[in-house]
């Protein structure tokens, strides 16, 4: 056998034995995979098996059983309230009631909640803290010749009357309520709209930077009347651009009338039609 024969022979060799070693590779990474497969599936097992454990428990075991409830936040009614309304109840699961009961939606029935928010003191103690409600209008209903406090985005919150209202709430006429007011319901999409325009002019009052207190707004006769300081009752197109009308304000009010003016001046016109004469 010559030379050339004997190097063919090692070199198919060599491809077999290369061939055995890529095979024998090939099968111990497989049964390593498998392995592995096997590992995590086992894990998964154990975790989802442990996790099915532990949500049993919180749901079944007496000490996560509600054993005080805490109220915070509140101004307007009193801890007894807010519980009863919520529907919780003492002795009662606590993660059952997270999850089945609709104590949030309970809670905000009452007028003047705005937002509840809760947590847990483990094991037993639940928390709650509600964000009110604040009044911003006081608005007349005059078929009824009563007081209505509503918030800033419209919700009828209690009724009152007069000699109740504070500083911080705008007396508004030209409102019209139903014959029986639900507290927590909304004013109807026409007078949100009249509320909107007043908003706007407020907006760009500020902005004016005028010195007076608007203390009243009138929606009646389709249009709004603010009134300065309780002495000038300005009344406003509802259909053109307010921020120009209200840069025409300013420098009447600067230049000609004066920030403590009183009477009647009516911006619908063209050219603004000034009245002197003493409010009630």
């Amino acid at each position: 056998m010559n030379n050339s024969s004997r190097s063919n022979i090692k070199k198919v060799n060599n491809v077999k034995n290369n061939d055995r070693r890529n095979i024998n590779q090939k099968n111990y990474s497989n049964k390593k995979k498998g392995k592995k497969k096997k590992i995590i599936l086992i894990f998964t097992f154990l975790l989802i098996a442990f996790l099915i454990c532990c949500i049993y428990l919180l749901f079944t075991l007496d000490i996560f059983n509600i054993s005080k409830i805490n109220v915070s936040g509140i101004t307007k009614y009193t801890q007894d309230e807010i519980i009863t309304s919520s529907k919780l109840n003492i002795g009662s699961n606590m993660f059952r009631q997270i999850f089945t009961s609709k104590f949030k939606e309970n809670i905000k029935t009452l007028p003047f909640v705005d937002e509840v928010k809760f947590s847990i003191t483990l094991p037993s103690i639940f928390n709650i803290e509600i964000k009110e409600r604040t009044s911003k209008y006081f608005a007349f209903d005059k078929e009824h010749n009563t007081y209505y406090r509503i918030d800033k985005d419209g919700i009828i919150l209690e009724k009152t009357s007069l000699e109740n209202k504070t500083e911080n709430e705008l007396l508004v006429y030209g409102l019209a309520f139903d014959e029986d007011v639900k507290l927590g319901s909304k004013l109807n999409d026409i007078y949100m709209s009249k509320i909107q325009i007043y908003n706007n002019i407020y907006e760009e009052y500020e902005k004016s930077g005028l010195n007076g207190t608007i203390t009243r707004v009138n929606f009646e006769n389709s249009l709004t009347t603010i009134t300065l300081n309780g002495k000038l009752n300005i009344i406003f197109p509802n259909d053109t651009d307010i921020k120009y009308k209200m840069s025409f304000l300013t420098s009447i009010l600067k230049d000609k009338l004066g920030e403590d003016a009183e009477g009647m001046l009516d911006m619908t016109k063209t050219n603004p039609v000034y009245s002197n004469f003493k409010n009630e």
